[in-house]
């Protein structure tokens, strides 16, 4: 990476080639994978709640976000288990080809084909794909790499006018819808973006582009039907979700979704974009002169993307007043950014600059893999701050439940990261949270379990459950309390415990039922 970048290089290395870009990128994530997977098995956010979800599989599962998702990780636990091993593989999994999409998208845009590895490498200076999305993101990967390849497809429907690359690009459309809501805001950005521009405006095949929508329909139906059997069922939460049904006037929430949006668009850009304008600062200052006029058809389309996103976003937020916007929802609206961003550094004599770049990028990878070493051999508030869930020890429960049956029972969690990571130690369990109901069948034992925290409880265990039931229950067959002591690399044992309680109930309860 730290090559001369000189574009008059007639053969691209390893690096800087298709199976290159992913190989590095996939080892990347596999290094990734390895570190999480082997120092502990416990579900972190978002993954935990997912887990609980996708104990069948199902048409859909709920109306706030699409399937695609969860039937990727049913079928990963069909080989890796419902572990921390099938959620890291099918994340990493799809980053790999995100990474690949976006490169060869920045080998259209750009002539030097290092210079493309190096943009496509660069996303790990955004903070959201850095570092964020190690712990947390489901769907938004899903998210990502529909709309990466999106945009590849419809580039090359677009280059080649053949029509077999208008049904890939729905058939990803149709995959995209199927990621996460947010999706057609990039697909239309892509149409609006080539409609406006000249060049790829005579390009356009419109028999190619009607049948966009018939392929990604096709690849939507499963979804499509479940929403118009059971999911409109689930409409209102979804408007409070978004906070478009709130009690505070609309002018109000407009000027709150755009500060928000505002805000996100810069959190998302650190430090990348910072990072750029501070290295190749005598480009902004006009201190350099290009070598070429103007930047080539493709990263003209990518940044025009970019800018018609963010309109849409604008322009959805005046007319629904959603305040539900966050640094974490700015993927689609800046994906295409750095693309257009190299494109245009790259009209300008900076070689040094570009090493220097490539060093930076090298040394933030390292920098947040041993970054997060700490926070797993030793999760106190220093390294990983209070909360450390990620190594919460759960697997402290597995033998007392055992020995109480929960294997093929019921377990009733009182929050989701109780309830997914009890599905890692009992997997033929069936597992039940308040937001999730199951749709397993009843068994013949059922336990409602929650988490008293990191000291030791005063009151008796059946006292506490009957403060701590959501439901109005009998009272259990019997109650009691578990612990279980935190790892650490050089405190003992019991430096930190956590405490669970856990009550029998009658499986004839209804919500044993």
């Amino acid at each position: 990476m730290t090559a001369s970048f000189d574009t008059s290089s007639s053969k691209a290395p390893f690096y800087a080639t298709p199976v290159g870009v992913w190989a590095i990128v996939a080892f990347w994530g596999l290094s990734h994978l390895l570190l999480r997977a082997l120092s502990t098995p416990v579900l972190g956010t978002d993954d935990m709640f997912e887990n609980v979800l996708v104990q069948t599989l199902e048409p859909g599962y709920m109306l706030r976000q699409p399937p695609l998702y969860e039937w990727l990780l049913w079928s990963a636990q069909q080989v890796f288990g419902p572990t921390i091993w099938a959620a890291l593989f099918v994340k990493y999994g799809l980053i790999s080809l995100a990474a690949l999409f976006l490169f060869l998208i920045a080998r259209k845009a750009l002539l030097d084909p290092r210079l493309a590895a190096l943009c496509a490498f660069s996303y790990s200076l955004f903070y959201q794909f850095g570092w964020n999305l190690h712990e947390g993101v489901t769907h938004t990967v899903v998210l990502t790499t529909a709309c990466a390849a999106s945009a590849f497809f419809f580039l090359k429907a677009l280059e080649t006018e053949r029509l077999v690359f208008y049904l890939l690009f729905g058939a990803v459309a149709g995959a995209g819808l199927l990621g996460k809501h947010s999706y057609p805001l990039f697909a239309l950005a892509l149409v609006l973006a080539a409609l406006s521009d000249a060049h790829w405006r005579e390009r356009f095949r419109w028999t190619g582009l009607l049948l966009v929508p018939l392929a990604a329909v096709c690849v939507y139906s499963p979804y499509a039907t479940w929403i118009l059997s059971e999911g409109l069922k689930l409409l209102a939460s979804v408007s409070d979700t978004m906070g478009v049904t709130a009690q505070t006037p609309h002018v109000l929430r407009v000027g709150e979704g755009l500060g928000k949006l505002a805000f996100g668009l810069l959190g998302f850009s650190v430090p990348l974009v910072p990072l750029l304008l501070l290295l190749f600062w005598p480009r902004y200052l006009l201190r350099l002169q290009p070598d070429r006029a103007s930047v080539n058809a493709v990263a003209r389309l990518c940044g025009r993307t970019v800018l018609v996103m963010i309109v849409l976003t604008a322009l959805l937020i005046l007319i629904t007043g959603a305040t539900y916007v966050k640094e974490r929802h700015m993927h689609p609206l800046l994906l295409l950014l750095p693309v257009y961003l190299f494109a245009d550094l790259e009209r300008f004599e900076a070689k040094a600059r570009w090493r220097w770049l490539a060093v930076v990028v090298f040394a933030v990878v390292a920098v947040a893999f041993l970054a997060r070493v700490p926070g797993l051999i030793a999760p106190d508030k220093f390294w990983c701050g209070g909360k450390c869930r990620h190594m919460k020890p759960y697997a402290d429960l597995q033998m007392p439940l055992s020995e109480l049956g929960a294997e093929n029972a019921t377990l009733i969690a009182d929050d989701g990261y109780t309830g997914g990571n009890l599905r890692v130690l009992f997997p033929d369990a069936r597992i039940v949270t308040k937001a999730i109901p199951a749709r397993v069948p009843p068994r013949g034992k059922c336990f409602y379990i929650w988490e008293e925290g990191d000291r030791e409880p005063e009151l008796p265990a059946q006292d506490r459950f009957s403060k701590n039931a959501y439901w109005d229950a009998a009272d259990p067959k019997s109650a009691r309390y578990l612990t279980g002591s935190w790892p650490h690399l050089w405190k003992d044992q019991d430096w930190r415990t956590t405490w669970w309680g856990v009550a029998e109930l009658d499986p004839d309860e209804p919500i044993c039922r």
